[in-house]
């Protein structure tokens, strides 16, 4: 970085909040990104519930913690429980001659 306009500080200062940005809020660049589908779950769930209860804490409002934790994991649960599902999915064997019905031709 030295010699370049990168180097000069306000530009410094942007692109190191910009790889920290990358490095968090994008899958290619986090470092949870190698993490299974079930760990993951619990690991965003714990930083959701963390990041809601400082907001909270920082507006001073403990009704804000509910909502925002609950929104939070509302939609990280469905997000996993989704992938979860996605990446169980290719694992099922179905029989080449699969149907519903019994010996004799009746339901079970």
């Amino acid at each position: 970085m030295k010699g370049s306009v990168k180097a000069f500080p306000p530009t410094a200062l942007w692109e190191v909040l910009k790889d920290g940005w990358k490095s968090i809020m994008t899958i290619e660049h986090s470092p949870l990104r190698k993490l299974p589908p079930k760990v993951g779950l619990m690991v965003f769930s714990v930083l959701a519930v963390m990041w809601s209860g400082i907001f909270a804490a920082i507006i001073n409002n403990p009704h804000v913690f509910g909502i925002s934790a609950g929104a939070h994991l509302l939609v990280i649960f469905g997000i996993f429980i989704t992938a979860i599902i996605f990446e169980n999915a290719g694992s099922y064997d179905v029989p080449q001659n699969y149907n519903s019905r019994g010996r004799g031709g009746e339901h079970e």
